[in-house]
């Protein structure tokens, strides 16, 4: 975890007095990751000749990881107080002094211990405190561990986010800006909001049987009345009855029109008659023949229609009896 939230990433030589490549090594790193070590440090010293603390401070910090050295480590916290972060700065110094005392390095360790006590007052301090207790705080991304809550912490000047989060609790983040005008900014986290209740939507229940509705079933199963078989073939016969009446009554008129038309200039009362009258008295023998039939037939479709509808028993089987556009239909078991 890194210590501080946002720390500047290189520091330079102040005024020439630790121009030096970083030759004194806290660790023996790979010829490889020294080379790399070397190119990057003395790119960072380019750079921080031509004030360009920005990128020069990138070039120490990588160098320091690929081959940690004193030289370098002063190096980059010079480059930070140079760009501006005190407090970066001020924590590499301190290691400085650490690091020159392990090595033996007094002149190292007297001149770091310099650096960082000058820059000490100048220092920004954040006190972050909470309400409540389990909280998980960050600052800028970096979690703190809850004994540094109510402490100090020197800080950059600049952004800084915090964020506190608790289990079942909503999330707190605010955002600060620092400069050394304020030396000591302080945030209070409050206590976290519950976190709304999921609903839980109970399972869907099944519906309760409808008793209406299984009358209603009973119903459709119920056989439904008709009329009988012979009571249908009643129907069709009067009906058919009733056609050839009408058939025998159009015919008969047919016939007297005939025979008006043959007496009317075509034959005398002797019944003679010429060769038109013949033709207009055959044609209405012809459908007088055609008359008689139908009504004979009809007759019959007529009164045996009458006999069948009305002498039906009524323990027969049922059908029914159904009328659509054009068509007579016949339902039910004969």
């Amino acid at each position: 975890m890194r210590r501080f939230g946002r720390q500047a990433l290189s520091i330079a030589i102040v005024g020439g007095a630790l121009v030096c490549s970083p030759h004194v090594h806290a660790a023996d790193p790979n010829e490889g990751g020294a080379a790399a070590a070397e190119s990057l440090f003395q790119d960072g010293r380019k750079l921080m000749e031509a004030k360009n603390y920005k990128e020069a401070c990138p070039k120490f910090l990588a160098s320091q990881k690929l081959a940690p050295a004193l030289g370098t480590l002063l190096n980059l916290a010079d480059c930070y107080e140079k760009a501006g972060q005190l407090a970066s700065a001020w924590v590499r110094f301190r290691e400085a002094v650490a690091l020159a005392q392990r090595l033996g390095r007094a002149d190292r360790e007297a001149t770091a211990h310099d650096r960082a006590s000058k820059l000490e007052p100048r220092l920004i301090r954040l006190k972050i405190t909470a309400q409540q207790q389990n909280v998980d705080v960050t600052l800028d991304g970096n979690a703190l561990d809850p004994a540094v809550l109510g402490t100090l912490l020197p800080i950059d000047p600049g952004k800084h986010t915090i964020e506190a989060t608790a289990k079942g609790k909503k999330p707190f983040r605010t955002t600060i800006e620092t400069s050394e005008r304020v030396k000591s900014p302080a945030v209070e986290i409050p206590a976290l909001e519950d976190e709304p209740q999921a609903k839980v939507e109970p399972p869907p229940q099944p519906k309760p049987p409808d008793p209406d509705k299984d009358k209603d079933k009973d119903k459709d199963k119920e056989p439904r009345e008709g009329m009988s078989t012979q009571k249908i073939l009643g129907i069709a016969g009067m009906s058919a009855g009733v056609v050839g009446v009408a058939v025998g009554s159009i015919f008969g008129l047919r016939t007297k029109s005939k025979w008006d038309e043959a007496l009317d200039g075509h034959c005398d009362q002797r019944a003679e008659c010429d060769r038109e009258g013949l033709q207009l008295a055959a044609d209405a023998k012809n459908a007088g023949n055609i008359s008689t039939i139908a009504f004979i037939a009809g007759g019959v479709f007529l009164v045996g229609g009458a006999v069948l509808f009305f002498t039906a028993p009524t323990s027969e089987k049922k059908v029914g009896l159904g009328v659509g556009p054009g068509s007579l239909h016949l339902g039910g078991k004969f």
